[in-house]
C-alpha cells in the first residue's frame, strides 16, 4: 500500500538495489529508442503493447558492481527508474487527498510513496524531503534531467562501502567499456548482434 508524502519523514537513497531487481521499469517511447540504438535492441522488450526494460532473473542488467546505474552514467536514465520511490498524479489516485496533495510553484499534485524502500522513514516531513519531492516533480513534468536528492551521491556510496567510478565527465567511452568488463556488452556488438526472439522494430 501506498502512503501520502505526508506521512514521510525522510528519503535517502542508500543503493540498496531493491528497486533496480524487483520491480518493471516501464519505458516511455523515446526512452526505449535511445536505449534500443544506444546500447541494443536487446534491452527492451514490449509486453501488452507496453514498452519495457529487458530484465535477467530480476536484476537489471544495468545495475554495476559498484551499485551505481550504468544508464544514469550515461545520461540515460528512465524517468520511472528516477521517481522511485514516489508516484505523483494530477488527481488522488490512492486516496487520501489532503495528506497526499502537494503544492509547489508549479501546481498541485498527489504524491505517493512506495514504504517498500528502505531509504524511507516515517514520521514529520523534513524540508530535504520537500526538496526531494520538489525534485521529483520537476522529473516527471520534463522540467530537469539531473537527479540530487533522489538519488544516492558519489559520496554515500562511499560511506558505505561502495567504490565509485570517476564523474562522468571524466568517463570516456573506452574507459567505461574496459572497466566495465562483461557486465555490458560492447556498444559496438550490441549495434551488430541478433538476439534471437528479441527483436523488433521501434518506429
Amino acid at each position: 500500500m501506498y502512503l501520502p508524502w505526508s506521512y514521510i519523514h525522510s528519503f535517502e537513497c542508500n543503493a540498496c538495489g531493491i528497486c533496480c531487481s524487483h520491480f518493471s521499469v516501464p519505458l516511455r517511447p523515446n526512452e526505449a529508442l535511445e536505449i534500443s540504438r544506444k546500447l541494443g535492441r536487446y534491452y527492451v522488450e514490449i509486453r501488452k503493447d507496453r514498452l519495457f526494460l529487458r530484465k535477467e532473473s530480476r536484476s537489471c542488467p544495468f545495475l554495476l558492481s559498484s551499485h551505481l546505474c550504468y544508464l544514469q552514467m550515461l545520461g540515460m536514465k528512465p524517468r520511472a527508474c528516477k521517481l522511485w520511490p514516489f508516484y505523483i498524479f494530477k488527481n488522488p489516485e490512492y486516496g487520501r487527498r489532503e495528506e497526499a496533495a502537494f503544492s509547489s510553484k508549479l501546481g498541485t499534485f498527489y504524491i505517493y510513496v512506495d514504504p517498500r524502500c528502505p531509504g524511507i522513514a516515517i514520521g514529520r516531513p523534513t524540508e530535504k524531503l520537500m526538496s526531494a519531492i520538489e525534485e521529483a516533480v520537476e522529473i516527471w513534468l520534463g522540467l530537469r534531467r539531473e537527479q540530487v536528492l533522489t538519488t544516492s551521491s558519489l559520496k554515500a556510496l562511499a560511506r558505505m562501502g561502495h567504490e565509485p567510478m570517476p564523474k562522468i565527465a571524466q568517463i570516456e567511452d573506452s574507459w567505461l567499456l574496459s572497466s566495465i568488463g562483461p557486465q555490458i556488452p560492447e556498444i559496438g556488438e550490441l549495434r551488430n548482434q541478433s538476439h534471437r526472439g528479441a527483436l523488433y522494430r521501434l518506429e
